[in-house]
């Protein structure tokens, strides 16, 4: 009997206090349809890289899946033989690196990789770098303040 009443006054407690609320209200996200102005560039941020798939021209999509192919797509072993040839690359460009500004740099030097021709030669306080390629004919010319040891 007494849980009885304890209940019933406990309830009859939590009946007696005031209920506050208010109406929900929609509040829309996109400027166009009267939201925060502020929201548009953000939205068109979005929209711009979820169509990116859709706004390529049908001969780019084309020519991008045929270079995919070429590449070796998804094939694990051509991923692995991209892996490879990458670290490869990384080293040899680390070396040369180190010859051109590490603490025992040379004042010049040539390098040959694959084709491309790197040249070098310390002037003053400048490092000239000079990168050809032979199957392109480009070349690049790369001038550097020389570091201080």
């Amino acid at each position: 009997m007494q849980t009885r009443l304890a209940a019933f006054m406990a309830l009859s407690l939590c009946a007696a206090e005031p209920v506050l609320a208010r109406d929900l209200v929609y509040q829309p996200v996109n400027p166009a349809f009267g939201g925060n102005p502020l929201n548009g560039s953000y939205l068109l941020g979005l929209a711009g890289a979820n169509n990116w798939r859709y706004s390529e021209s049908p001969e780019a999509k084309k020519e991008r899946r045929q270079q995919e192919a070429l590449s070796g797509g998804t094939d694990p072993a051509a991923q692995f033989e991209r892996q490879i040839t990458s670290s490869l690359l990384s080293q040899i460009a680390s070396t040369v690196g180190q010859q051109i500004l590490g603490e025992n740099a040379r004042d010049s030097g040539t390098f040959n990789v694959g084709g491309t021709m790197v040249r070098f030669n310390r002037v003053g306080g400048q490092i000239n770098i000079d990168i050809t390629e032979a199957s392109t004919g480009g070349r690049t010319n790369i001038q550097i303040p020389a570091p201080q040891f």
